[in-house]
């Protein structure tokens, strides 16, 4: 099992040493940016579709590390979107089908009282495929 895990952290974490697209690595760093690329890697097989919540939720824990870990050392902070070099390249990246499925996500879980997964099963899944398909066709 820790075996399972040690792969998926290795495969949904960024590291690049390239400063000309830092923005690029912020939005992938984004815990909606790594949870929409798991789901889309997750989805094209069955047993995908049972280890997704596990690798969903091993993900945010990873996630929740990191976070903690760039507050007790601030030197790992990346500089604000805006003052890099690539940052129409970073809002390119926010438009992406995976990232937006990430936020999908993330906004299903916070309303999860309100039935939030339902609504996302149902109807937000369905928006999103939509909006791919028309984009697709421009």
């Amino acid at each position: 099992i820790i075996d399972f895990f040690d792969l998926i952290a290795k495969k949904y974490k960024i590291i690049s040493k390239n400063r000309n697209n830092l923005a690029k690595i912020k939005i992938q760093n984004h815990l909606a940016y790594k949870l929409g690329q798991a789901m889309i890697d997750n989805s094209k097989s069955i047993l995908g579709y049972i280890k997704m919540p596990f690798v969903l939720f091993y993900i945010r824990y990873k996630h929740q590390k990191e976070l903690q870990r760039r507050k007790t050392n601030p030197e790992l902070v990346l500089p604000p979107l805006e003052d890099c070099s690539d940052y129409e390249e970073a809002l390119k990246i926010k438009n992406y089908f995976s990232y937006k499925l990430g936020e999908a996500l993330i906004q299903a879980s916070k309303n999860w009282y309100k039935g939030g997964y339902v609504k996302f099963l149902f109807f937000d899944l369905f928006a999103l495929n939509q909006n791919k398909i028309k984009s697709k066709k421009k």
